[in-house]
């Protein structure tokens, strides 16, 4: 199915687009008068005072002379962890967050990624654990269930979901959101890498626009744009301790490294490849970004063609060079359903996590997480489905689009 969609080239980022954040005026938003769910605390802060353009001329500065900037004091609401815990209970009631929350959330949230590397380095503190969780796919009361059996989010308790949040499952905004507001909440204890499903094409596909679209009928097209926008922030990759390279998809072709077509290169990625990419784009826009998030193992040494219809398939060959130049442990990668949730393949260090169980209702595939200590031992935990509303996968799919 994937070799008949046509990337949209002309929706693909450009510099000079200008950006949905940029529209979004949160005093149009007022909370319903009848919302009687978690609300957001507010706080005071210091902002630039906005540019008056009322026809009068700026006053003629000396070359040189610095003005000074005038400061207003404004209010804004924030997350915190009763938000969160409340907002955590409103979804599993299916009930909508409103607008305006909805909007705040994905302004701050695209504000706190924007800035982030594309290959962000994770140091997990002595007395913690991080825990890594494959595809979740909208399937909202899994993802509760992983908190019951590991525990909920905490400064201790690190978690990196690494990604395709959304798509297929029919409770992708309530994944999304508690997912953005714990990021909110835990900046540099919950993590959250980009999946092949956190684009455009996918989402008009498999159910995350018109999943949007319904649950927000006046708002959807532009929260949807909004969405787009704060997937290409997320980050591609995350590097644990310095040795273990979590990425959604996996790993490369030759000629996509940069000393590809030098008379000595190897042809091999290397990480700081990573952490230098320009991200802000659809899947489509370069090599190395679509072979991050599309690229699948297999067991044959080598390279071949993906039968998805993109990017790569790579041997064990390929792995233990890949580990051996950029000094790395193991390689985490998702973006595969595995009966037992997860795959431990290429002598050990190609390891594949699937964290939706009963994956789409058609299946009786476990779900899986890992657990991995500042020292690096690592621990592999399997679970079964937990049961949900009664709103089927793919009920806001579009399956027809790019038939």
């Amino acid at each position: 199915l994937y070799r008949r969609i046509q990337f949209e080239k002309a929706i693909d980022s450009d510099a000079d687009r200008k950006r949905v954040a940029d529209s979004v005026d949160l005093t149009k938003f007022p909370l319903p008068e009848d919302y009687a769910g978690p609300r957001m605390p507010k706080r005071t802060k210091m902002v630039p005072k906005p540019v008056e353009l009322d026809g009068a001329q700026p006053e003629n500065k000396d070359a040189g002379e610095e003005k000074e900037v005038e400061m207003v004091e404004v209010e804004e609401e924030y997350v915190d962890l009763p938000f969160v815990q409340g907002l955590a209970d409103w979804f599993r009631d299916q009930k909508n967050l409103p607008v305006r929350y909805m909007y705040a959330i994905l302004l701050q949230i695209e504000k706190l990624l924007r800035p982030l590397p594309t290959m962000v380095d994770i140091t997990v503190p002595e007395g913690s654990v991080i825990t890594v969780c494959g595809d979740v796919h909208g399937q909202y009361y899994d993802v509760l269930n992983i908190f019951k059996l590991n525990g909920f989010p905490s400064e201790t308790l690190l978690y990196l979901f690494n990604g395709d949040f959304v798509d297929r499952g029919s409770f992708s905004v309530e994944v999304i959101m508690l997912f953005f507001s714990l990021k909110l909440l835990y900046p540099n204890a919950f993590f959250l890498n980009r999946g092949n499903h956190e684009s455009i094409d996918m989402n008009q596909l498999y159910g995350f626009e018109g999943e949007v679209r319904h649950k927000y009928p006046a708002q959807g097209k532009r929260m949807f744009d909004l969405f787009q926008e704060t997937f290409e922030a997320l980050p591609v990759a995350h590097l644990i301790q310095e040795k273990v390279f979590v990425v959604h998809g996996g790993l490369y072709s030759r000629e996509t490294a940069k000393n590809a077509n030098q008379p000595d290169g190897d042809g091999v990625v290397r990480l700081d490849e990573l952490r230098e990419l320009s991200r802000f784009y659809q899947p489509s826009h370069n090599k190395l970004l679509c072979e991050s998030l599309w690229s699948d193992p297999q067991a044959a040494n080598g390279r071949a063609p993906n039968p998805r219809g993109t990017a790569i398939q790579y041997g064990p060959d390929v792995t233990k060079e890949f580990c051996d130049v950029n000094n790395l442990k193991m390689v985490i990668r998702s973006h595969q359903q595995m009966d037992e949730g997860y795959e431990i393949a290429h002598d050990g260090k190609m390891v594949t996590v699937f964290s939706a169980p009963n994956y789409c209702d058609q299946g009786t595939n476990k779900g899986a997480y890992i657990r991995i200590t500042p020292e690096l031992e690592t621990t592999y935990h399997k679970f079964t489905a937990v049961p949900h509303p009664n709103v089927k996968a793919m009920a806001y799919a579009n399956v027809n689009r790019f038939m």
